[in-house]
């Protein structure tokens, strides 16, 4: 496999930092506080009879970009920041008009006509002073908002497909507010989280048979990482409807995928579309050296998580709510103007042979993956995944596969290896297959090893629902600080038992079986 997510590679580190830029920081701590709020009035004025349904889920698709834009320019984001204040003045409002007994909250946060962005930003700068939390209650605090982020994008990828989840929806709002309480409680930030990792759990199911309800079922396919001479459009990211509409366009340009897109060729209607050659990448997470080197149109799908800065403009396009700077928005799936910048590009020339990579897995072969472990003779069951690792881990993994007692098996859905299963990141087909693991080796089973070698929002929410069911040995890689903070990462792993990978030698040393 050809992914890495080491910092020596990958686009953060690309750009000379791999942090939330100090006023992203700031615009999200104001944008929290906004959300908060409106969260308040709506819960209180949902006990009393008004219904603000669109304005809830505005609110979720507003986290899930969180995830999906790092960069805004000025304007966006005072624009964003002043939208927020607009709908938190009018549901104040509307509840206050409606009912005699007020419900205030003390305030935060007041903007005025006049203000510039440094001027808001400077606002966010002092919330985040003026926050006096210990470390257990600083974790718990981020990692709220990070699960909030991940219900969140859950949430907006499964209503891509024509579904919606009250549940999921209520629960947000529900989370948000408890940031309004007035004495912090750990106990409450804890079942909160509990709460909705056990509901993105829900939300990855449901999508997971509504991808197979709108592109068919996933089966083990060979993946050409070759280009072809001619005209091309790169389609990024993970929205596999804004590939599939692209696609039914029926242009004849050769159409290649990237990132979490590689699942798509192992979908049964994928396979339909003959202009669909194959997969396109370097280096996994190396937009700026894909994106760049790619001699065709661009196009970002919704919920992505790419920087696009310092890259060439006029052939990105995207369909995010919000375009990063220079990046032109598509609407209403109308891609011609994807389809006439490929046609304008120079496109490949003579294009580039490399070896095919094999996704996905079927059914009846993961069963008998299955059906050879034997829990009395086998000392340890290693389950390695998410679809990525970087040079330093296989470093590690190497050591690690060396070094196992006898008779150990080693199920990958990362590192290569004799039962390794490449789902290319689509948590919903990792679910499934680790549902179908599950059915014969408990989760609670003392010698099961997770190895997760991609840190991000979802991952943190699998690694809570594996510890909600019960996972003794969970073994985690670094996490990126754009992620979320270092000190907060280090006091997560402590709360929730979770250890940090070290050395294949030491790490094995504490999995011993008793």
């Amino acid at each position: 496999m050809y992914y890495t997510n080491d910092y020596d590679y990958n686009e953060c580190s690309g750009r000379g930092m791999c942090s939330i830029a100090p006023n992203i920081s700031s615009y999200q701590e104001i944008l929290l506080v906004l959300l908060r709020s409106i969260a308040f009035y709506i819960i209180n004025s949902e006990k009393n009879g008004l219904k603000f349904d669109e304005l809830k889920k505005d609110i979720i698709n507003k986290i899930a970009n969180l995830i999906s834009t790092n960069e805004y320019t000025d304007v966006q984001l005072l624009n964003i920041i002043t939208k927020y204040y607009n709908d938190y003045i009018f549901v104040k409002r509307e509840y206050n008009k409606a009912f005699k007994v007020k419900k205030d909250l003390p305030q935060i946060l007041k903007l005025t006509p006049d203000m510039v962005l440094s001027d808001v930003l400077a606002i966010g700068h002092r919330i985040l002073a003026k926050k006096q939390l210990n470390p257990i209650q600083k974790c718990y605090y981020e990692l709220l908002y990070v699960m909030l982020k991940s219900v969140s994008l859950s949430y907006v990828k499964l209503n891509d497909y024509g579904i919606d989840d009250i549940e999921a929806q209520n629960q947000v709002i529900n989370c948000l507010n408890i940031y309004n309480y007035k004495n912090f409680s750990v106990k409450k930030f804890k079942n909160a989280i509990a709460e909705l990792a056990l509901i993105d759990k829900k939300l990855w199911q449901q999508r997971q048979k509504a991808q197979q309800e709108a592109f068919g079922k996933s089966t083990k396919t060979s993946v050409s990482l070759s280009t072809n001479p001619g005209k091309a459009i790169l389609v990024s990211g993970s929205n596999l409807t804004d590939l599939y509409n692209l696609l039914k366009t029926n242009s004849e340009i050769s159409v290649y995928s990237h990132g979490e897109l590689l699942i798509a060729h192992s979908f049964e209607k994928f396979k339909e579309f003959k202009n669909f050659k194959g997969h396109f990448a370097t280096y996994d997470e190396n937009y700026v050296l894909d994106y760049a080197t790619f001699p065709g149109a661009v196009l970002i799908t919704k919920h992505s998580t790419q920087n696009t800065e310092f890259l060439i403009r006029g052939r990105l396009f995207t369909t995010e709510d919000i375009p990063p700077k220079g990046v032109i928005k598509i609407h209403d799936n109308n891609f011609k103007p994807v389809i006439e910048a490929a046609e304008q590009a120079k496109g490949f020339t003579k294009g580039r042979k490399k070896e095919n990579i094999t996704i996905s897995y079927n059914l009846s072969e993961l069963v008998e993956i299955v059906d050879n472990i034997n829990l009395d003779t086998e000392p340890f069951i290693f389950i390695i995944g998410m679809a990525e690792y970087s040079h330093r881990q296989a470093e590690y993994f190497d050591t690690l596969i060396k070094n196992v007692p006898k008779n150990s098996h080693i199920i990958s859905f990362s590192y290569p290896c004799k039962n390794n299963i490449n789902i290319a990141k689509n948590f919903p087909l990792l679910l499934n297959a680790l549902d179908i693991i599950f059915e014969k080796i408990p989760i609670s089973y003392k010698n099961l090893v997770f190895f997760i070698t991609k840190c991000d929002a979802n991952s943190i929410s699998g690694m809570i629902n594996l510890k909600l069911s019960g996972a003794k040995n969970i073994y985690l890689s670094d996490c990126k600080p754009n992620i979320i903070n270092p000190t907060v990462i280090n006091t997560f792993t402590e709360q929730y038992g979770i250890n940090k990978i070290t050395t294949p030698k030491k790490d094995l040393q504490k999995i011993e079986p008793a």
